[in-house]
């Protein structure tokens, strides 16, 4: 009889768990398969409404997977939609994204569909056609115009506020913790960072020639910002922490990619 490997084998010496759990366990856990041909692009694609097994995607822009453990998808990504759930959670095998060039199995959730296209082979299944866009001519960063804005008076600080800022310089005269490195920035400009809406947030997208851009070493992509100025970000004073990236100067506090090699310097 054909062996069904370690982990199978494994599978079945578990304590038994619920259909939601094991399902979970299985899309993370899932068996790596042999790699494929990794395609290079798809003729015509369109936006997801609904997946199904053996349908083609295309990465539209770059984002975290919703796996337990995420995988960061890179625009221009192709892979293959291997089961769906009812909830429209998808398992899309991704070839080459595994170290050694195997294909990586990871989740994708109706509500991240927005980031990722569907292939229409042929005639039109019902999706909305969608063409890829022109490539618009790039054009150099540049600051906007300053304009003159008469500044808000500060309003005196709360004793909860006061005790927040005095946490918030204490820690920016720490060092950095380990495996993240602290951005200051002292321009007058946009920093040409793009966040996540998650809480911490991720960085998105960083534009070519901004302040973000031009620091050494460059502000990561899939980087996560834990600390402005020293405030931490949490659920709770989120909005009221990223009003800071508007001060100068600034400080922002990056928890660095764990699948990017970490610079030799903490401060930049």
């Amino acid at each position: 009889s054909h062996s069904l490997g370690p982990w199978r084998r494994d599978r079945s010496s578990r304590s038994p768990k619920t259909r939601e759990e094991e399902e979970e366990r299985m899309f993370v856990e899932g068996p790596r398969v042999n790699a494929k041909r990794k395609e290079t692009h798809l003729e015509t694609v369109a936006e997801v409404v609904s997946l199904r097994p053996g349908q083609k995607v295309l990465v539209w822009e770059d984002f975290p997977s919703d796996s337990k453990v995420p995988c960061w998808m890179v625009k221009g990504d192709i892979g293959e939609v291997q089961s769906v759930d009812g909830d429209g959670a998808a398992l899309i095998t991704f070839p080459g994204k595994d170290r050694g060039g195997r294909s990586l199995p990871t989740i994708i959730k109706k509500k991240s569909y927005c980031y990722i296209r569907v292939e229409i082979p042929g005639q039109s299944l019902g999706f909305r056609k969608q063409e890829p866009a022109k490539r618009k001519k790039e054009t150099p960063f540049a600051p906007p115009a300053k304009s003159e804005v008469p500044k808000e008076e500060e309003k005196p600080l709360t004793e909860e506020q006061k005790a927040k800022k005095e946490e918030a310089e204490e820690f920016l005269k720490k060092d950095p913790k380990k495996g993240c490195v602290r951005f200051t920035f002292t321009q007058e400009m946009p920093l040409g960072l793009r966040f996540s809406k998650d809480v911490p947030p991720w960085i998105l997208a960083v534009t070519d020639g901004s302040p973000g851009a031009r620091k050494a070493p460059r502000v990561p992509v899939a980087g996560i910002v834990t600390h402005v100025n020293g405030y931490e970000i949490t659920e709770k004073d989120c909005q009221e922490v990223m009003q800071g990236l508007k001060k100068r100067p600034v400080s922002l506090d990056v928890d660095w990619p764990v699948d990017q090699a970490l610079p030799a310097v903490n401060r930049a």
